[in-house]
């Protein structure tokens, strides 16, 4: 597999290094060689010595010199050398630090020490060829290095989209990053959830579609083991039929419901709309009402009876939400015995948000239940009965699509409590309402207009 973004990493990295020490080596080769400064401490000392060694070996040669330098300090004695001109010429190197001086015949030479500023040693700008190479070597590696620590990783993410693009939803790639804390590694962190949510929605499906196969095949069954008694016993046809007729309704239920899920999954629920949440509530009590009183459940009702029109407005689809609290008051006088009491009520949460409580007095729910009860077709250990494990799925999607949210626990003295937050809108209805809803309500899932509606 080609590798190009590594190779123009790692060539442009060179080019980079390359220029710039080809400038600084032209730069220090194309500057004059310094002179030697007069302030310089030492070059003066030196040359001082030099011309009395020059005037003593003028005066008394060879001998005399020798007795001029006897008094000095061994150290500047050391740094003094006497030679012949015609065995070596008295010139002094450019980028020498001798002082040079002629004298009947000899050349006198003195090095001067080092300094500890300006007056550094001279040397040669040329660098040596093996020095050069040692250079370019460096980088070539420090240059291949980096390409390497930048490019590597993108192909890691490029592998890791391709295997995703092939069906592979179980790669991650995060613990391939190490200790990398940058940009690259935050993106290889998104991969990972995009990928765990991807995941997660396949499973969704999945799971999904044997649900709905498994509770689409028990009342087909039913349907059909009807039409066999019925052919079998022709006088049994009105029991037959009724069971039809019920295992029918019961298709046209499920149906309407995963239409409903679909539709929130989707977020086609979704809306801009305005909608009272009081009266949508005051509708749900007196519908449930009638449940109450034929299961034997007293059905106890805690909603405000004063306030402006838009004290208790929300932004959503009402239909939806109608439809999520009659599922979760339904689920609460199912699962309430004769005699018990189901609550509901409604309260603010600050400013912005309200607060809507449902409490029954039946078994409640298991243990790491109160997450998994808010999926589609999931039922409780102690709860199971009739239904298709909808209503709370529903109920939870519905909630969301108005920026809400629900949670469920079980209550201290027995029962379930479930907890609804939903945001207030802001401002009355007759500024805020763009859309204002239909004559007569909104529609519920019959297609009946409800009574609940905003005033304009």
């Amino acid at each position: 597999m080609k590798r190009r973004l590594f190779w123009k990493i790692w060539l442009g990295f060179w080019i980079a290094y390359l220029v710039l020490a080809t400038g600084l080596w032209f730069y220090w080769s194309l500057q004059p060689a310094p002179s030697r400064p007069d302030w310089d401490p030492p070059y003066a000392t030196g040359t001082m010595l030099v011309e009395t060694a020059a005037t003593a070996l003028e005066r008394g040669g060879p001998t005399g010199l020798a007795q001029q330098i006897a008094n000095w300090p061994a150290e500047q004695r050391s740094r003094l050398t006497l030679a012949a001109l015609a065995r070596d010429p008295c010139a002094r190197p450019a980028a020498s630090r001798a002082i040079a001086r002629t004298a009947v015949g000899y050349c006198l030479r003195y090095a001067t020490p080092s300094l500890s500023h300006a007056g550094e040693d001279w040397v040669s700008t040329v660098i040596p060829p093996d020095e050069l190479i040692a250079i370019a070597l460096a980088g070539l590696a420090f240059s291949a290095m980096l390409a390497a620590y930048l490019a590597s990783p993108i192909h890691r993410l490029q592998l890791g989209f391709g295997r995703l693009a092939q069906g592979d939803l179980s790669v991650r790639l995060g613990p391939t990053m190490g200790r990398r804390k940058d940009e690259v590694a935050d993106l290889a962190r998104d991969f990972d959830a995009m990928a765990e949510r991807l995941q997660e929605l396949v499973a969704a499906r999945d799971r999904l579609l044997h649900d709905v196969s498994h509770e689409l095949r028990s009342p087909l069954a039913r349907m059909r083991l009807a039409a066999d008694l019925l052919r079998r016993d022709p006088a049994r046809l009105e029991a037959s039929l009724d069971l039809i007729d019920r295992e029918a309704g019961n298709l046209d239920a499920l149906v309407g419901e995963l239409l409903t899920l679909a539709r929130l999954e989707s977020d086609a629920g979704s809306s801009d709309d305005y909608f009272d949440l009081l009266e949508v509530l005051q509708l749900v009590a007196v519908n449930a009402r009638f449940e109450a009183e034929a299961q034997g459940v007293s059905l106890r009702v805690d909603l405000p009876i004063d306030g402006a029109d838009d004290d208790w407005v929300v932004v959503g689809s009402g239909q939806l939400v109608h439809r999520a609290f009659e599922n979760i008051l339904r689920n609460a006088l199912r699962f309430s015995p004769q005699g018990a009491v189901v609550r509901l009520a409604l309260a603010r949460d600050g400013v912005e948000r309200c607060m809507i409580t449902i409490e029954d007095e039946g078994p409640g729910i298991a243990e790491g239940e109160a997450t998994r009860l808010l999926d589609p077709f999931v039922q409780g250990t102690n709860r199971s009965g009739a239904g298709f494990g909808l209503g709370l799925g529903i109920a939870r999607r519905a909630i969301a699509a108005s920026g809400g949210s629900v949670a469920l626990a079980n209550r201290p003295t027995g029962g379930l409590c479930v907890t609804v937050m939903l945001p207030l809108a802001h401002g009355s209805w007759s500024q805020m309402s763009a859309n204002p809803p239909p004559p007569g309500g909104i529609p519920d899932a019959h297609g009946q207009a409800p009574s609940y509606h905003l005033k304009a």
